[in-house]
Order: structure tokens, then sequence, then C-alpha cells
């Protein structure tokens, strides 16, 4: 399976790639939604699964969302964040999130969440 993963946290970010990546998942990951637009946009729409943090610099992940899916065929995205706030769940799912996850998470929730937005 290949997941992209957009995560400004550098230690969170390369544990998920490390877990994923011992789980025989292929994983490309990206610092920040600017980023990924701009050299990643093409492995984005042609992976299996984008997961995504909320608050990022920049571009929230929120909005990541909404922009690749307005941008025609996009694979299914879970949302990730540290700071739940009231609506924000709500927030997640009109935005086209799959999945929303709470850090800390473990890795058999990610698999888990990872799993049901590729089979839906």
């Amino acid at each position: 399976m290949d997941i992209v993963v957009v995560e400004d946290d550098a230690s969170m970010r390369h544990a998920m790639q490390r877990m994923l990546q011992a789980s025989g998942c292929l994983v490309t990951s990206y610092e920040s939604a600017e980023f990924l637009l701009e050299i990643g946009i093409d492995q984005a729409r042609r992976c299996d699964c984008l997961v995504l943090d909320i608050r990022l610099p920049g571009i929230s992940g929120l909005d990541l969302c909404r922009t690749l899916l307005a941008g025609g065929a996009c694979p299914p995205c879970i949302l990730i964040t540290g700071h739940d706030t009231p609506g924000l769940r709500d927030l997640a799912t009109r935005a086209g999130a799959r999945d929303y996850l709470l850090k800390p998470f473990t890795g058999t929730t990610l698999l888990d969440a990872i799993g049901r937005a590729v089979a839906a």
C-alpha cells in the first residue's frame, strides 16, 4: 500500500513513516502541505491513502484535503490532530476525511483507519 503522510512535527512524521514501512507500506512524507503541492501532488493523487495533520503551518490539513478533493480524483484522507476542539471532527468530515484520529494514537489504530479508508 502506498501512503502519503503530511506532518510538520519531525519526530511524529518519522515515527509514522517507520511504523507504516515496518507494516509493509511504501511511505512518502512531507513536512508541509505547500511542499506536497509543490513537488508531490502527482504522487498524492496516485497513492492509496493520505494521512494529514490538521494543524500545519501555512495550509492546514483540512484545507489540503478540500483542495485535493476539489481537484478531482483523490485517495481517501485521514486527518490527525493533537488539538481536538468542539466541532473539529465535523469539520474534518465535511472536508472529506474518511477518518479522524487524536494524537497520540497507536500504530494499530492508524493501520486500522487506513484499512477502513481504503476498503470504503
